[in-house]
């Protein structure tokens, strides 16, 4: 990224502005801070404090959608709601869908009440799932163990858990409450995996509309590849979930990063 000229005089004399690479790195930092605040502050307004978590990030996934986002939400809280049989299907790889094929396929949306929700969870992100839908009272919408895809053209997937808030004070406190389970757990993860919360949004089919959810993963950590991965990836599930069984999404709580210092703008 090659900075304007203006940026470049504003960011000279600044402790930041040892050499013209550190200038731009420390710019290109700027702003996806300033893209991660706005995407805080659209989902939760009534809590601006979320803009300043460094560990929430936004991380838009494509596609990512459901057929009615209104309808899944009552039905989640229904136990009584009517529970069709649906069709699940395992693939080679380890993907559940309804077709048996790797790759991103259609999935029926269900809910803990269903009888087929069990069956229905990759065995890999079951600790998870149970944790954040058991423990913490949330909806998810998604979930993967991660597949290597090996031998076949699909890149790899990492292990996930969408969430899906029932409102934008459910979101705020759920983002607070991740980003103090992630950093605690930092110093017990395996060198390979990093943990990351991403928010995003989740069409809904049937209305156009989008609504804000948030996105827990276990990713590779730079410098290593996903045979390493796979390998650890397991141990590290383990120590998110314990971490995850300390805390819960508390109304008026605050996240891990609320105590750092913001370094602000560069002035003139």
């Amino acid at each position: 990224m090659q900075l304007p000229r203006h940026v470049r005089r504003r960011l000279r004399g600044h402790p930041l502005a040892l050499r013209p690479a550190e200038d731009e790195d420390a710019y290109c930092d700027y702003r996806m801070r300033m893209i991660d605040g706005i995407a805080a502050l659209l989902a939760q307004p009534a809590h601006p404090t979320g803009a300043w978590c460094r560990t929430a990030r936004w991380c838009p996934r494509q596609p990512n959608s459901i057929r009615d986002v209104t309808a899944f939400l009552a039905r989640w809280d229904n136990a009584d709601a009517p529970h069709p049989a649906v069709r699940l299907h395992t693939s080679a790889y380890g993907s559940i869908n309804t077709v048996g094929l790797p790759g991103i396929h259609e999935a029926d949306d269900l809910d803990p009440a269903h009888p087929q929700w069990h069956e229905a969870i990759e065995p890999g992100v079951r600790s998870l799932v149970e944790v954040l839908t058991r423990d913490w009272g949330l909806v998810t919408y998604d979930s993967c163990e991660g597949h290597s895809y090996t031998e076949t053209e699909l890149p790899p997937t990492a292990r996930r858990v969408g969430l899906l808030p029932r409102s934008r004070s459910e979101y705020a406190a759920t983002a607070d409450a991740l980003c103090r389970a992630v950093t605690a757990c930092v110093a017990e993860m395996p060198a390979a995996i990093v943990v990351g919360v991403g928010r995003a949004e989740l069409a809904c089919e049937s209305s156009g509309r989008t609504t804000s959810v948030l996105d827990l993963s276990l990713q590779p950590a730079a410098g290593h590849g996903w045979p390493t991965y796979f390998d650890v990836v397991d141990s590290a599930t383990d120590v998110l979930a314990a971490h995850l069984r300390r805390e819960r999404p508390i109304t008026g709580g605050r996240c891990a990063c609320s105590t750092r210092q913001f370094s602000g703008p560069v002035s003139a």
